[in-house]
């Protein structure tokens, strides 16, 4: 296998803003002649290389590569809902701290060795302290092995993100010897529903996978071959689909879609999959005192102009939103949808209550993914006296810098869940919390929502939304899809969930 080394920081929100919801190109590889019907290959595209294929140390944006090759606990299914994976099935205790794993009997990783109690223990635990996977499992108090085939997770709390962690690449499993082996970021062992092809891959620009015939689920993936090119440029990857070197693209814009043969190609719109907002992180004022008063936060929500932003920046695929949650999951609420509308009077009542009357000023990182909404937000934030000052920071340090509290605010998009638990945790850990923002009142929320049954769940998660509004933790802006593009040569369904699994993709009915 030839490689050349490449380190990334990688964000979900990325692929969202530019619309490519498969990654971009900045090259294209040619169609062996040898290859034969489209029936039997996928090409698709990925913005840059996966970052490992350690245990650990995967990555979210690299889940439609590595997925393909690790099977995961449970599995997402294309309209959001979890279902079996390699656990057949699962349940809680009563007070919900212990969660029981039924494995499938019988399946092995690709190097022939059982996945049985012990290798997923064996991965869970590696992933428990992984730099990637740890904080998906700090709930997780043991991990126990029953027998061969049942596992048991055991929980300092009740966590309702549990079961939907597991579904995801926290929950991917791999080979016992490979989880600590040298070169395992390069050559994973897994028992997906494909294998890397070591000799038709290229690390950092090519990797074809090959089926798994022996997958417990191989039906579901009626490829026998998916390749995917590591290609960076939005405009490549466009030119690559319209010349027939990749089999699907997301684009920007309708306009662009509208570009491509509809006698060669099919377009539309993604399910709404992400959502773009100002992170109003510092909610205790220690950088930027004025966010600490609710007020202002309320002001900074009553000042922007959600409706018009959806409308001038990629009309179709924006809808205003003033939640971080996903407008498909039970604690949306289209009540409170229109709490905070748009008010500049009401915004500049609330400064001038606050004791801001004059405003204030304040520095936000600009990076490609915040440039189209800058100029609309600095002026809309001006109007109530919100002096803002843009700092262009590299992606690969927004991360960094935004975790060691350089920054009261910032402008990002970060990418909905299928659960209610997963978005409420997305947003309360990492670059969305940066300040580790608790209170009595939200504590006794989330406690209640983590214990909370099937039938409670809804309401519980809500009431954790209400507050997030009531509260103006967060400015949201708007819910985004995106469009895409694909030959007629294959069939694709909008995910719930994007780039998580190369099944919303099928070979083009007769």
């Amino acid at each position: 296998m030839k490689f050349t080394a490449r380190i990334r920081v990688a964000a979900i929100a990325v692929v969202a803003v530019t619309g490519l919801a498969l990654g971009g190109c900045s090259g294209t590889t040619e169609r062996p002649a040898e290859t034969g019907s489209t029936d039997d290959i996928l090409r698709l595209s990925v913005g840059s290389p996966p970052s490992s294929f350690a245990i650990g140390n995967l990555s979210g944006n690299d889940a439609m590569i590595t997925l393909s090759l690790f099977d995961t606990l449970l599995l997402t299914s294309t309209d959001g809902q979890i279902g079996p994976g390699l656990a057949e099935s699962w349940e809680y205790s009563d007070d919900r701290t212990e969660l029981t794993l039924h494995l499938r009997d019988g399946q092995e990783f690709t190097d022939g060795t059982p996945v049985d109690g012990e290798a997923v223990a064996a991965s869970l635990e590696v992933s428990r302290a992984g730099a990637g996977t740890a904080a998906a499992f700090s709930s997780v108090e043991s991990i126990a092995v029953a027998d061969d085939t049942t596992v048991v997770i055991s929980l300092s709390a009740p966590d309702a993100s549990l079961v939907p962690v597991l579904a995801t690449f926290n929950g991917a499993l791999g080979a016992t010897a490979s989880l600590d082996a040298e070169d395992a970021q390069l050559e994973p062992v897994g028992s997906g529903p494909y294998i890397l092809d070591d000799e038709q891959t290229t690390v950092g620009s090519v990797y074809t996978l090959t089926k798994n015939p022996d997958h417990w689920n191989a039906d579901a993936y009626p490829f026998e071959t998916v390749e995917f090119s590591v290609i960076a440029d939005p405009t490549a990857v466009q030119n690559a689909l319209q010349s027939g070197q990749l089999d699907y693209a997301g684009v920007s814009s309708e306009s662009i879609a509208a570009q491509f043969d509809s006698s060669k190609f099919t377009s539309g719109t993604n399910i709404p999959s992400s959502m773009s907002s100002l992170w109003l992180i510092d909610r205790e004022g220690a950088v930027v005192p004025a966010l600490g008063d609710v007020r202002v936060r309320q002001a900074i929500n009553l000042a922007i102009d959600r409706s018009g932003i959806a409308a001038a920046i990629n009309p179709g695929t924006n809808t205003a939103t003033n939640q971080v949650y996903n407008p498909r999951g039970e604690a949306f609420s289209e009540e409170i949808l229109n709490a905070d509308d748009f008010n500049v009077e009401k915004a500049k009542d609330l400064m001038a209550d606050a004791g801001y009357e004059d405003g204030f000023d304040v520095t936000m990182p600009s990076t490609f993914v915040s440039t189209p909404y800058e100029s609309v937000l600095a002026q809309a934030l001006g109007d109530i006296g919100i002096r803002v000052t843009w700092e262009a920071v590299p992606f690969q340090e927004f991360f960094a810098k935004v975790l060691g509290r350089n920054y009261g605010m910032y402008f990002m998009v970060n990418g909905l869940s299928a659960t209610d638990a997963g978005d409420t945790n997305a947003v309360l850990r990492g670059v969305f919390n940066a300040f580790e923002t608790a209170t009595p009142e939200l504590d006794a929320l989330l406690k209640t929502a983590n214990a909370a049954t099937d039938e409670e769940a809804g309401a519980a998660f809500r009431a954790i939304n209400e507050y997030f509004v009531e509260e103006a933790w967060f400015a949201p802006v708007s819910v985004i899809g995106g469009y895409y593009v694909h030959s007629n040569d294959v069939d694709y369904t909008s995910p719930a969930v994007p780039q998580q699994s190369v099944r919303p993709f099928a070979p083009a009915a007769d």
